[in-house]
């Protein structure tokens, strides 16, 4: 015996799955998120890159002074070379090349917060016969070793603009 089938039945169609959803194209936020995170890595390796160029001076300086010898008899002179020669790696030799005596301790002391006297008397004593004393050496190296991890790198202050005199603003 045959089944009979119900005719309501007969007209429905199979049943269909829908399509089967991926995950791409992602949604807009997910691209700018993306975008986002590669810009920040590539702001920051720029930045770490141009920080460390920067400093390049300062560690070959700092590098150099520690291989002097503290007990030489002309530390001194060395330890000045250093920091004049490191100054140059930063700003224009015209700048700082002619810098001699007061000129150049003043100008030592204006690129740190707190200058200490002492590193200038230490520096004095190249031009005296005597030189440093024994336990002098190492103070020097010691000082000038705070003075090249404060001081370096220099910042370059802009020149300041003349101010007009009242004449010249009335204009």
């Amino acid at each position: 015996m045959e089944a009979k089938t119900n005719p309501a039945l007969a007209s429905l169609k199979d049943i269909q799955t829908p399509e089967v959803i991926t995950s791409w194209p992602i949604a807009y936020g997910y691209w700018i998120l993306l975008t986002l995170i590669i810009v920040t890595i590539a702001a920051i390796y720029y930045l770490v890159k141009r920080q460390r160029r920067d400093s390049a001076p300062k560690r070959i300086v700092i590098a150099a002074l520690k291989e002097l010898d503290p007990n030489h008899q002309a530390l001194s002179s060395q330890v000045n070379t250093l920091i004049k020669r490191a100054a140059m790696s930063y700003l224009p030799r015209e700048q700082v090349a002619g810098l001699e005596g007061q000129a150049w301790y003043r100008w030592m002391n204006t690129q740190v917060k707190l200058p200490d006297p002492q590193l200038q008397q230490l520096l004095e004593k190249r031009y005296q016969r005597e030189g440093l004393a024994s336990g002098e050496g190492p103070k020097l190296k010691t000082l000038a070793h705070q003075w090249l991890k404060e001081a370096l790198p220099i910042k370059v202050n802009p020149v300041k603009s003349s101010q007009p005199n009242g004449e010249e603003s009335r204009c």
